[in-house]
């Protein structure tokens, strides 16, 4: 695949006004003069933006970290392209061409028994290598510590996706299965955007992608090296075209004088942890139950979802719809039983509806977590 240039750029742009009804009034600007998409953009004008002649596609469904899943199409050789993408990155971490993977559910840590089966299914399995999310990766490593699980000889490493690879987190998993533990950026909707190189740095894949950092305010460039909105351009997806798409996460990129490749570095966003005396709970934790949050979309009419946390014990959840706070007893029922899990400790929530949930202004997501309690307070 070939790498973006400006010529390149300027092809594609030509090639969205030919073919996506949503661009044809696109006529005569450059590249960088095409509007930046987002998911609620592309999901309320999904026909404008779908591939006329795409075929047979196969549906997965992003985590709603932005109020609701965005329903994902890929063609059979889209997958494939992607696939092979994945593995050029991990072949680099000595991945045979036939190998076994283990990969850890998205809600390994919301359903019981789930450390113990993945541990026994280290053992039976023998990977090559586990994915999952930093959380689930480190609990799983900790709980084969306690355990005494042995550990296959053929792991090779670990590979976190779906959330910041804090370093505490890293030293951990490191620690207990003595391989690397290998970062990874990308989104449900085209998969890879970097992987870590052998630094440990996020390397942006630009055989795939195309990435720009913004200020959000202004929508210009800012320069090498300063942080803004991280907008990513698919080379790959056709069926359903990714163009100056809003990742929602903040980061900076620069050129690698050494090396010629570009490297990314994520702001991690701190503020969204569940807060507890002397304690900290990554949010992401609630991206374990994204099918429990695209069904409530799907079937009861949810257009947006958010978790508040008030206190350390005292939580509330806004949905984005017109039926009453009465309809979701089985969803107050539900997390208030995952709030206790992730708190460790009995909490009160309260389930309200709402016209509609404001947008970060920053991000521009609205994130499935916001806490309220201040960093200085002590107590409820």
């Amino acid at each position: 695949m070939k790498v973006f240039t400006p010529g390149h750029l300027q092809e594609l742009a030509d090639e969205l006004r030919r073919t996506y009804p949503f661009y044809n009034p696109y006529t005569d600007v450059d590249f960088h003069q095409l509007p930046i998409t987002d998911k609620h953009l592309i999901a309320g004008n999904r026909a404008l933006f779908e591939h006329p002649d795409v075929g047979r596609v196969i549906e997965s469904f992003t985590s709603g970290t932005t109020g609701v899943p965005l329903r994902c199409v890929k063609t059979p050789e889209e997958i494939w392209k992607l696939s092979l993408t994945l593995y050029k990155h991990r072949k680099k971490w000595g991945l045979p061409s036939r190998h076994r993977m283990l990969l850890l559910s998205n809600r390994l840590l919301a359903e019981p028994r789930s450390l113990r089966h993945y541990a026994e299914l280290m053992i039976s399995e023998d990977p090559h290598f586990i994915q999952g999310r930093a959380s689930a990766l480190c609990a799983l490593a900790e709980y084969m510590r306690d355990e005494g699980y042995s550990l296959p000889s053929s792991l090779l490493f670990t590979q976190n996706w779906g959330e910041t690879l804090h370093g505490s987190q890293k030293e951990r998993i490191e620690e207990v299965f003595r391989v690397p533990c290998v970062d990874y950026y990308g989104l449900e909707e085209f998969w890879c955007i970097a992987f870590a190189g052998q630094n440990g740095q996020l390397e942006i894949d630009e055989s795939a992608v195309y990435v720009e950092i913004i200020d959000p305010a202004s929508g210009h460039h800012v320069e090498e090296g300063e942080f803004g909105e991280v907008l990513v351009t698919s080379q790959i997806m056709k069926s359903l075209p990714y163009v100056r798409y809003r990742t929602g996460d903040i980061g900076s990129m620069r050129r690698d004088p050494e090396t010629g490749r570009l490297l990314l570095q994520l702001l991690p966003v701190r503020t969204s942890q569940i807060r507890l005396p002397g304690a900290q709970v990554h949010s992401a934790v609630f991206r374990y139950l994204d099918k429990f949050f695209w069904e409530l979309a799907a079937a009861r009419g949810v257009r947006q979802f958010q978790i508040v946390q008030h206190t350390y014990t005292s939580f509330s959840v806004p949905l984005a719809t017109e039926a009453p706070p009465s309809e979701f007893g089985d969803v107050l029922t539900k997390l208030s039983a995952f709030l206790h899990q992730a708190a460790g400790k009995t909490v009160e929530l309260s389930i309200e509806t709402v016209s509609r949930l404001e947008a970060d202004p920053v991000s521009g997501k609205i994130p499935s977590f916001v806490c309220r309690i201040s960093s200085n307070e002590e107590g409820e």
